[in-house]
């Protein structure tokens, strides 16, 4: 992985998540899908352009290393290439948290007690709960709206699925 990094604006949560999950700067795995998309849109820088610099708020991710583009030259991601890779990240964020959190109707505690230990589990600032909470339900709405439950079924003692 290479030195090179461009440098995010993300959600504080989602930036806490990816540090703790991919360290600071942001490492992903060479064959994840952020890694394919930032290849796909980093470039050379423009010769009117600056180089990215660390800000507050930004987040640095590495862009990892190619023998078809080196990131020693190719090392610009334009706004549009940044939105693509944000973009990416939080639908991974999104798919993660709704798998972890779909069966939380069988777990003894609530709901929110449920989502500051997911919280705690993923490097994430309990502070942010209630926005991790919003968006659960939010995604879930969504789809129950459209009549499509997507709610994990749990097999009964005659081998029937009942919704929990």
């Amino acid at each position: 992985m290479s030195q090179f990094v461009v440098y995010l604006k993300l959600k504080p949560f989602i930036a806490q998540w990816l540090h703790h999950h991919y360290g600071n700067p942001v490492r992903f795995h060479p064959q994840s899908v952020e890694n394919s998309t930032i290849l796909q849109f980093t470039r050379k820088l423009p010769e009117d352009s600056q180089p990215d610099t660390a800000a507050d708020g930004m987040t640095a991710v590495c862009i990892p290393d190619n023998e078809k583009k080196d990131p020693a030259i190719y090392n610009y991601l334009g706004l549009k290439g940044k939105e693509a890779v944000v973009d990416c990240i939080e639908r991974t964020f999104k798919l993660m948290m709704w798998n972890e959190l779909n069966d939380m109707s069988d777990i003894g505690c609530s709901v929110l007690n449920a989502i500051d230990a997911w919280c705690e589990k993923h490097g994430i600032d309990i502070e942010y709960d209630r926005t991790i909470l919003m968006r659960y339900n939010r995604l879930r709405r969504s789809y129950v709206k459209k009549g499509i439950d997507l709610r994990r079924k749990k097999r009964n003692h005659d081998g029937v699925f009942n919704k929990k």
